[in-house]
């Protein structure tokens, strides 16, 4: 088994580039699908105010966690109600797939060139739906945002390589949304810790969720 690679920052964006890099048993050019989550040491991943940026601010270490995987990714996967909660718009960079079964996606995002709707159609949007689409626009480095319902299916799915999450040493209560929603069944406990870095009393951790 290989060692947990351990670090305190803060990190320069270069050092940070090469903390999150793809491991080197991947296969070179194969996807890697990521989620990116920030979460109280309760679970949950929103703070008072309903949002995650009520989690990340302060929180320099995810901040520029969250910077390194925007620089990474080349599609960035999110379900239509956070888009609309967390007023995502078009992405820099990289493109934004919303998620939807109905439809309905805030009419910023709507008829962008650089946003990638899928669904709407009323049926299931599985994993394998939105990486079919992906990849049909030749993009392998994928991070998934959430939300939680979203980030919980394509767990269940086996489609998730790895989460980075930011632990933040706080706790929550109340009945927030957590990691992952209370209906998603794994068979087995899940995941095997690759990085951990410390950053400011916030733990940054890499695992990996798949072979």
């Amino acid at each position: 088994m290989t060692a947990l690679e351990l670090a305190r920052g803060p990190l320069t964006e270069g050092e940070l580039d090469d903390w999150y890099a793809v491991p080197d048993d991947a296969d070179p050019g194969a996807r890697w699908v990521r989620g990116s989550f920030i979460a109280t040491l309760d679970g949950r991943v929103t703070g008072p105010d309903g949002l995650s940026g009520g989690l990340n601010e302060g929180s320099a270490g995810d901040h520029a966690a969250f910077g390194t995987q925007r620089r990474w990714a080349q599609a960035v996967v999110v379900g239509a109600g956070t888009a609309r909660s967390e007023g995502y718009g078009p992405l820099e960079g990289c493109l934004l797939v919303v998620v939807t079964r109905s439809g309905k996606v805030p009419e910023s995002l709507r008829d962008h060139p650089d946003v990638l709707v899928v669904g709407g159609d009323g049926d299931e949007v599985t994993p394998a739906r939105v990486l079919e689409a992906v990849g049909e626009r030749g993009l392998h480095r994928v991070v998934v945002d959430g939300g939680p319902a979203l980030f919980g299916a394509w767990v269940a799915a086996g489609a998730v390589d790895e989460l980075c999450l930011t632990v933040r040493p706080v706790i929550a209560g109340g009945e927030g949304p957590s990691l992952l929603p209370a209906d998603v069944r794994l068979p087995e406990l899940l995941g095997r810790a690759t990085h951990l870095l410390e950053w400011e009393g916030d733990l940054l951790l890499r695992l990996r969720l798949g072979a």
